[in-house]
């Protein structure tokens, strides 16, 4: 062979390792790249957070700010919002049923937020859908719970502890712990008319809505030396119901009444979750019906009696949200494998991951196991809390 031969043969390999390295780094980049399944990609949005006050009391400037939003969380491959729209004993649109939440509080502002979000998901072809708090009714963040419109009018759907406190120790945020959360009782009959009444309203207003989801839809979390629902009434209820006193049970020395305690508590916070969803279906049959929930079974039952698993089984849901929030990669994967082997494959579930847990917005660092889990265990979608966390380099890394 001649040199110039052998120079062309040597050119030909050179080219053939080339082309092979570089599929063999697309494999190597595909396999890295988070991915969540090809279903539902759904993000939380709380309307207007983080926008100043000025902008927030002129219409025009906010429906702006909502447009560019939501066209934000379309290019990065959402394609389910979350819209709160019912928290902290508020509505996010003019309602009979509920006070509407001013968008200032200095000069009460107010017009149809959702309204908006139907809008403009209509033209970004997103899926909009009411994130509803439902036994979460206040924040002290606010004022003490005697600034509630709601809950100064109706006393006695507070939920108290075995002290007669409402404030919810056990779920305390801020700095120094001093922002406390206020539930209203899931086993008052007022509370939960006064629900079936709120959601009749949302679903039959806003017709366009594609699905409610239920948050909140549990007890505050029971510390042993603080657990729930000392409100007179309850125990009255209780009592009729089974003739024993709650106010003299405790798990270490009544452990069977105990138990018989709790059972009941889970009973209320059930019969609720069943009355909204024969609300909704009632209403409009085409809604998806969904839940944020904590995962863990056992524990999830005994310290907030939220019984997701019955709901499935029951069949008052299409979708479950086990709210998989931790740094611990090891345990959310664990608590989503135990979550979806405990649901019928009827009921859909999307794991709900907290962007802080995996994303550093300062070093621009992404675990990507995380976005992967989803697919790797067979998953029908993602959640991902909240919007406001997703920044453009976030969303520029998140692969569908």
């Amino acid at each position: 062979m001649n040199d110039k031969y052998l120079t062309q043969q040597r050119g030909t390999k050179e080219i053939a390792v080339s082309l092979c390295l570089c599929v063999l780094a697309s494999i190597v980049c595909a396999a890295q790249t988070p991915r969540a399944p090809a279903g539902v990609r759904a993000v939380w949005v709380r309307p207007l957070m983080g926008v100043n006050r000025a902008t927030r009391s002129d219409e025009a400037q906010s429906k702006a700010h909502i447009r560019a939003e939501l066209e934000r969380l379309q290019r990065a491959g959402f394609n389910t919002i979350y819209v709160e729209s019912i928290f902290h004993g508020y509505s996010m649109y003019p309602s009979a049923v509920l006070p509407q939440r001013p968008l200032n509080f200095e000069c009460g502002a107010e017009w149809d937020v959702l309204q908006t979000y139907l809008d403009e998901g209509k033209r970004l072809n997103l899926s909009i859908q009411a994130w509803l708090h439902i036994f979460f009714m206040w924040h002290t963040g606010q004022g003490a719970w005697q600034s509630s419109p709601l809950l100064s009018k109706h006393p006695d759907w507070l939920a108290l502890d075995k002290n007669g406190s409402p404030l919810v120790e056990s779920e305390a945020e801020g700095a120094s712990r001093e922002f406390k959360k206020i539930f209203v009782s899931p086993s008052n009959p007022q509370v939960r008319e006064f629900l079936a009444r709120a959601v009749k309203e949302l679903v039959t207003k806003y017709p366009t809505l594609a699905g409610v989801q239920l948050d909140y839809i549990r007890y505050p979390l029971h510390w042993s030396e603080a657990p729930f629902d000392y409100n007179p009434d309850t125990l009255k209820r209780f009592q009729d119901a089974t003739k024993l006193d709650a106010a003299k049970l405790s798990a270490k020395d009544t452990p069977n009444e105990w138990l018989r305690w709790q059972e009941w508590k889970t009973k209320q916070v059930t019969d609720t979750v069943k009355v909204l969803a024969e609300v909704i279906r009632a209403a409009n049959p085409k809604l998806i019906i969904s839940a944020a929930v904590f995962p863990g079974f056992a524990e999830n039952l005994k310290v907030k009696m939220q019984d997701s698993q019955n709901w499935a089984k029951q069949g008052y849901l299409d979708a479950l949200l086990p709210m998989a929030y931790s740094r611990d990669y090891a345990k959310v994967e664990a608590w989503c494998q135990e979550f979806r082997a405990g649901i019928p494959p009827s009921v859909r579930v999307y794991p709900a991951l907290y962007v802080g847990h995996f994303y550093d917005a300062n070093a621009k660092t992404l675990d990507m196991r995380y976005l992967a889990m989803p697919g790797k265990l067979k998953m029908d979608g993602v959640g991902l809390f909240a919007a406001q966390l997703v920044t453009d380099d976030l969303a520029a890394k998140l692969k569908w």
